[in-house]
């Protein structure tokens, strides 16, 4: 037995005494969690439209596509482990969090708009410039925003079933800001008119964009307030400002890089960032391919797609989460999340492919049951907070931000790659962009990739999670020590000042 079981075992044997935390009211649980619709909603339209519309619309080749979203991401990516650290050192009278939802809201807000509203632009060099630059400005605000709003998340409650409900509300809200970014795109563009002209679908995509910034507005402002008195102002419940300032000193690089090597060293952590990651390689390409799949390979408008199969599928998905969550307090979270992620990808692996042009009733019905499985990944996302509670007990630092950063650079190098192989495979398989119809063989080969290219990187996401050790059983044994010791840095605070 090696010393930390040890030192659980002595510690749980002491029995749990600790004072039982003050739940959140379900108010501000649904006002915080609101954000997650203006960002989501944006999310959509960058994996679901963002590379056909510069493809289709704007003319650029599929590759150059990828590859401009590609590098984007990448350079999203970098950012969102230095926004996590910034925030965690952050002092201010409104917290270390919540300052930045207001200013990452609005210049999203501003930046979303003109990524989506191109000027006549006549070269390609031209087209790929203004797509990395105005990707990259969307990209960075929405880490500005995001990353302190994901990382305060963790710090709401202590309780590992109130951070599950936590972590309900905000995929609540993702999945209505799915829903959002779907459905509202399509709308515009069937109140518009014809979605055969290229003009018309450049149009609803701009009037898209400026109405989506007004839920990014409103939700980072929802947040902003329902998380009054909440936020900590970068002071770890139990320790002292002077302490935690000795604790987490002013921002420098070179600490920011040994703290990521940290997280990844993290043997809690280490297996759910891999295995998200995978994940979200197959989320990329799946939305990337939605779109091509359902109108080159089924013959279906997207009209239709959206209202009939996509919907449905996050209705689906967002109705599973309560489902979900009350699986998770009978039978824990990690098995729960194997078997969602599992189902998932073997689902997309068999039907797909076997589907027909112009076949709709079964593919509504692999949407509404793909929907049930998503709804699992809600137990990754509470998952995250109890790997930082591994890392506070071993190294006494509660870097909640740093690693909700790590997580996003995880997810946006998923979102990367995805986006880069989305658009290298369109040209492999003889996608010829501005033409009207494809070959049958080209329709043949989107199935492939929608079906099994998808599907795949489902169950290898599923296979890694199985290697992550953290139990249900081993978490509440690490929260029981970490009250303790949180107890015992009070007391020791308290004499050392003469209290």
């Amino acid at each position: 037995m090696n010393s930390e079981s040890t030192h659980v075992t002595t510690e749980s044997s002491l029995g749990n005494n600790e004072p039982r935390p003050k739940r959140l009211s379900r108010i501000r649980k649904a006002g915080y969690g609101s954000t997650e619709l203006g960002l989501v909603a944006v999310e959509v339209l960058v994996q679901v439209y963002l590379l056909k519309f510069y493809n289709v619309v704007v003319g650029l080749p599929a590759g150059l596509t990828g590859l401009a979203l590609a590098l984007g991401i990448l350079w999203d990516a970098v950012t969102d482990p230095m926004m996590g650290a910034i925030s965690d050192r952050t002092r201010s009278r409104w917290g270390r969090r919540r300052p930045y939802f207001l200013p990452g809201a609005l210049a999203l807000s501003l930046f979303f708009i003109v990524l989506f509203n191109p000027p006549a632009m006549d070269s390609n060099a031209v087209k790929f410039l203004y797509l990395i630059f105005g990707f990259l400005l969307v990209s960075t605000s929405t880490t500005v925003l995001s990353v302190p709003h994901v990382a305060l998340g963790g710090e709401l409650s202590f309780d590992r079933n109130e951070r599950t409900v936590i972590y309900g509300y905000r995929r609540l809200f993702s999945t209505l800001g799915l829903v959002l970014g779907t459905a509202l795109p399509a709308a515009i563009l069937a109140y518009l008119g014809d979605e055969s002209n290229p003009d018309v679908v450049a149009r609803s995509r701009g009037v898209t964009a400026f109405v989506l910034a007004i839920p990014i507005m409103l939700t980072a402002f929802l947040a902003f307030v329902a998380t009054k008195g909440r936020d900590s102002g970068g002071v770890n419940p139990g320790r002292s400002r002077h302490a935690e300032a000795e604790a987490n000193p002013p921002f420098r690089f070179l600490e920011l890089a040994l703290a990521q090597r940290d997280a990844w060293k993290n043997k809690m952590f280490l297996p759910l960032i891999l295995s998200f990651l995978v994940a979200g390689i197959a989320r990329t390409l799946n939305g990337s391919f939605a779109l091509y799949y359902y109108e080159y390979r089924l013959q279906l408008p997207e009209s239709f797609v959206v209202q009939s199969i996509l919907l449905p599928f996050f209705l689906s998905l967002l109705v599973s989460i309560p489902l979900w969550i009350w699986i998770s307090r009978r039978f824990g979270k990690k098995w729960p999340a194997f078997w969602g992620a599992l189902g998932l990808g073997v689902l997309t692996v068999v039907f797909y492919p076997i589907f027909e042009p112009g076949e709709t009733t079964a593919p509504i019905i692999v949407a509404l049951v793909g929907g049930i499985f998503a709804g699992s990944i809600v137990l990754l996302d509470s998952l995250i907070p109890d790997t930082v509670d591994y890392d506070e007990l071993k190294t006494g630092q509660n870097r909640e931000g740093l690693y909700f950063g790590v997580w996003k650079l995880g997810t946006k190098l998923s979102r990367a790659l995805g986006l880069l192989f989305a658009g290298l495979l369109l040209q492999l398989i003889g996608f010829q962009e501005g033409a009207a119809t494809q070959s049958e063989e080209v329709g043949w080969r989107l199935a492939l990739l929608f079906g099994p290219g998808v599907g795949v990187f489902f169950v290898m996401a599923a296979v890694i999670f199985t290697t992550m050790p953290l139990t249900d059983e081993r978490h509440a044994r690490i929260q029981r020590l970490l009250s303790r010791k949180r107890d015992r840095r009070r007391e020791r605070e308290l004499q050392d000042s003469g209290g």
